[in-house]
């Protein structure tokens, strides 16, 4: 029987999530500067809501914050907010999908040697503080932008639900892909902290099919 070590409002963040993420394809999408005002009403959602999400991803390093001067009024100029201009992993990733050939699973196993490649080269794969595999992968995973809905542990193995990710947009067309890096940085972390979690663990990831292109869940077992 499975016994949940940590549970999220699942459908409460999967809306905040997906709401954040339209409010990011706007801001991409516009030829300028946008501010809350034209998020609230281009999405329909109340302003403080709008700005509530445009903060967030001000916080993360995804947008940033303008001032654009009000036309013909005085007082001081709007906020405006655009995307940051970064190469982040989202866009390396978007390139390995489009650049790795082959078939599904090929473009998986690739991703899987490219995911662990850039644990190590980035730092992520390091001795950790967590006393737990689970606290580990979620620390982890809190660390690379993902949200995690659950965590339940049965009989030593322990499944990780991710409901969002920032990879979102990579994983509506190229699933295999994302899964793939998202199975070679964790496994390169678990790997590299082995002894400190007293066992060897084998992650593996699935789609979740009641839910979106990059919600998934991640399964950690012992290996025997």
């Amino acid at each position: 029987m499975s016994v949940p070590r940590h549970d999220v409002d699942a459908p409460s963040e999967r809306a905040v999530g997906q709401q954040r993420r339209k409010v990011l394809n706007l801001l991409q999408n516009a030829t300028a500067a946008v501010d809350a005002q034209q998020v609230a009403d281009a999405l329909q959602i109340h302003i403080t809501t709008a700005r509530f999400h445009l903060a967030t991803l001000e916080e993360q390093g995804v947008v940033r914050r303008g001032h654009t001067a009000r036309a013909g009024r005085a007082g001081r100029p709007r906020v405006t907010y655009e995307v940051a201009p970064r190469l982040d992993y989202a866009d390396i990733v978007a390139l390995f999908a489009t650049h790795l050939g082959g078939t599904p699973q090929e473009r998986e196993q690739r991703a899987v040697r490219i995911g662990a490649d850039l644990a190590r080269r980035v730092r992520l794969a390091r001795p950790r503080s967590e006393p737990t595999i689970a606290d580990m992968v979620v620390a982890t995973l809190n660390e690379l932008g993902f949200q995690v809905r659950s965590v339940f542990n049965s009989f030593g193995e322990v499944t990780v639900q991710i409901c969002t990710c920032p990879l979102a947009q990579v994983a509506a067309s190229a699933p295999e892909v994302v899964r793939g890096i998202q199975q070679g940085l964790i496994q390169e972390v678990i790997d590299c902290n082995a002894d400190a979690v007293g066992a060897k663990y084998q992650a593996s990831v699935t789609p979740d099919p009641h839910g979106g292109s990059c919600e998934v869940g991640l399964v950690l077992r012992p290996e025997r």
